[in-house]
């Protein structure tokens, strides 16, 4: 297995965000990708590759032109130490009030980008697994604005990657984060190009709560592409593993030349953000699920929350996924 790190990630440190009226502290900070990257070299996953730079227009694959200088021009306007958090909706091109952004968004969000394609670039020949080691995440991020922590949608952007510059027949992103990816869903919800399969907390009850409901199944040529499996809250292995055995099936009879992996360790039981219950071991089971596919598989970090239980888990993954 391959790993694509930056240690620049650090440069975004977001600090708070407004849920419920109030301002609380912003979980998505750089140490939960380090706890990551430290315990896989601990482990002997130490194959970690530096990142390429990959011209801006790989982004404009994905987003609005216009959301893609609203956000370099707002990061630009800011100080360093400034935070700035949307005020008015439709101006601002930000969906939520827990995105804020500050001087160093823009760059962390493009090296994001280009530690995901560096990853989609080394996918091939001998290479069967690679893992994208990035912050911030990219899943909610919609073709025109930011939120849920996201700014650029980095899986959405890979599979656009091996779409027109690898010609893959077809994509299929599994999404295992917490919350659904109402970005990606949005960004593929009408072709048939990429198949997109998420396990996620009921939307009824959890962030986003504008999508991801079973009846969303994509639309003109993309209808019955999208597939999504919410789960109720405190879900533990024996219902996940139900809705991720149903998953691979769709997958396997979609016949993807390539698997993306958005992966979230905020099903943890002890993540601070999520609401299932699985453990350490069951991202074994998960990792070793996945891999009976045999498909080329990139794995891109979303999620996850709590430094620790992000450690444990992303271990016990990999060591079945291999």
């Amino acid at each position: 297995m391959k790993i694509v790190y930056d240690p620049r990630h650090v440069l975004h440190r977001p600090t708070k965000e407004i849920d419920r009226g109030k301002f609380i502290e912003n979980p998505e900070k750089p140490e939960r990708i380090e706890a990551i990257k430290d315990a896989l070299i601990m482990n002997g996953f130490d194959n970690i590759h530096s990142v390429n730079n990959f011209p801006l227009s790989y982004v404009y694959l994905v987003h609005d032109e216009r959301y893609v200088k609203w956000l370099k021009n707002k990061c630009a306007l800011l100080e360093p130490e400034e935070e700035y958090i949307t005020e008015l909706f439709g101006y601002d091109l930000c969906f939520d009030t827990g995105t804020p952004i500050s001087n160093q968004t823009f760059e962390a969000a493009k090296r994001a980008v280009d530690v995901t394609l560096t990853a989609a670039s080394l996918l091939s020949g001998k290479t069967n697994l690679v893992y994208a080691l990035v912050r911030p995440p990219g899943h909610h991020a919609t073709r025109g604005a930011c939120g849920g922590y996201c700014y650029f949608n980095n899986a959405a952007i890979a599979a656009m990657y091996f779409l027109t510059k690898e010609n893959a027949d077809g994509v299929a992103i599994l999404d295992l984060d917490f919350h659904h990816g109402n970005g990606t869903q949005e960004i593929f919800y009408e072709t048939d190009e990429v198949l997109y399969v998420s396990i996620h907390g009921d939307p009824d009850t959890f962030y986003p709560w504008i999508s991801g409901r079973e009846s969303e199944i994509g639309e003109g040529p993309g209808e019955g592409f999208n597939v999504n499996l919410p789960l109720p809250a405190k879900a533990d292995w024996r219902k996940y593993s139900e809705a991720l055995e149903q998953a691979l099936r769709e997958i396997k009879n979609y016949y993807p030349d390539v698997l993306i992996v958005s992966l979230g360790f905020d099903t943890h039981a002890e993540d601070p953000v999520g609401g299932f219950s699985l453990r350490d071991d069951d991202y074994a089971r998960m990792g070793k699920a996945i891999s009976k596919l045999k498909v080329p598989t990139l794995v891109v970090q979303e999620g996850g929350y709590n430094p620790q239980a992000n450690a444990s888990a992303v271990v016990k993954f990999f060591s079945a996924l291999m």
